[in-house]
This record gives structure tokens, sequence and C-alpha cells, in this order.
């Protein structure tokens, strides 16, 4: 197995590839320190697995994931969490990674979600798998409880940036697609939660798909509109 690391830690990078170094049938072939070296350099060792961190700076784990799985559709990524309550888990996944593990995970059983997720099957660490169920019977007991009327509810322009969540888009491509900076884009996010009564990105993004809401970009003046 080719094996490609992404972390923003030059430290975590060398230890991890040392630790794996050993272990038969693994190669380390690049240690990377942001997405687009990342990109750079599975473009030219084309890795089994790639191995990617969601502590990179924001938005950078989902895109470059979307971009590994459109170029090498043979690479399979792994992306490794801090925290089950990573905002980007959902839309990484979208975004096409493979298997999803907590930082807490042990060595051998590093090993055999790498060896799983090169075989093509798909792996989810047992905290994260309690985390997306979490967040589903959570949406499913607001839906319940509290009916949401998302097109009362929202404005246009929040409307634009739930459709564009819901496709799996990070906070700098909701930007760019609407001519909005970032911030305001962790703004109208913030409205969006606060509105619908959910509490994070996953919980909004399923809301949306439940809903039927949808977006696109008018090609000649680059505009996103919405419906439901």
């Amino acid at each position: 197995m080719k094996l490609l690391l992404v972390d923003k830690r030059e430290i975590f990078l060398e230890g991890l590839a040392r630790v794996l170094a050993d272990k038969p049938g693994i190669e380390v072939v690049g240690k990377c320190l942001s997405g687009s070296e990342a990109i750079e350099k599975a473009s030219e060792v084309r890795p089994d697995v790639l191995l990617i961190d969601t502590e990179l700076p924001e938005g950078e784990c989902v895109e470059t994931t979307r971009s590994i799985c459109q170029i090498l559709p043979s690479t399979r990524v792994l992306v490794l969490t801090h925290s089950e309550a990573d905002h980007d888990l959902f839309s990484t996944i979208r975004a096409g990674a493979r298997g999803y593990i907590s930082k807490d995970i042990g060595v051998d059983n590093l090993i055999k979600a790498l060896t799983l997720v090169a075989r093509g099957e798909v792996i989810v660490s047992s905290p994260v798998a309690e985390k997306m169920l979490a967040e589903f019977f959570s949406l499913k007991g607001d839906h319940e409880s509290k009916p949401r009327d998302i097109d009362i509810n929202l404005s246009e322009r929040e409307k634009q940036v739930l459709a564009m969540l819901a496709k799996g888009a990070s906070n700098k491509e909701i930007a760019e697609a609407l001519f909005i900076a970032q911030n305001t884009v962790k703004v109208h996010l913030r409205n969006i939660m606060e509105k619908l009564h959910v509490r994070g990105r996953l919980q909004a993004a399923m809301l949306a798909q439940e809903k039927g809401v949808s977006g696109h970009t008018d090609k000649e003046s680059g505009q996103v509109s919405s419906s439901t």
C-alpha cells in the first residue's frame, strides 16, 4: 500500500511516518503540510490511500479530498479528526472520503482502517459513528417536536448558502460562488442554524436535503438561485 500523509504539523507527520515505516505492506510515499502540496504530490506518486487531517486551514481538508477524488479516483481518502464534533465531517464525506476516524485510534486499528479503505471499503470509527447517529436522531426528534418551514424562516441569501452547504461546499466555495467574504458566510450559517434550531452544519445540511432545498449558479451572472 502506497500511503500519502497530510497534516499541518510537521512533528506529527514525522512521528506517524516513523511508526508506519516499520509496518509490513505499507510504504509512506510522501508527507505534506498543506492541501495544495498533497494534490501535487499525489499526482506524482499516485498513492493507494491518502490520510488527511481535518485540522488543516478552514475548508482545506474538504477541498483537497474533493480534488483528489476527482483527479485520482483510484486513490482512497481516509480522514483523521481530533474531535467527533468536527464541523467538516459531513462535507468531507460528501466530497468523497472513504473513511473517517478519530485520532484516538490505536496504531493497530489505524493500520486495519488503512487496509480496509485501500480495498475499497468504507470505515467510520465508533466515536465518529456515534456522533453521526446522534446528529441524525437529534434532527429527527427536532422535526417531530418543532416543524420548520425553510421557505418562510430564511432569506433568499440564507437559502442560497444552505443549498450549497447541502451539496458539501466549504465556506470558501460558498463565498466565491456568492461573491461575499468568508466571514459573511459564517454569519449566514450562524443565522441559519439559529433560525432552524439546529446545532451544526451536519444537521443544517441534512434538513436542507430533507426539505429539498437546491441551488444553481447562473453561468452568466455568477449568481446562485435557490428553490424549495
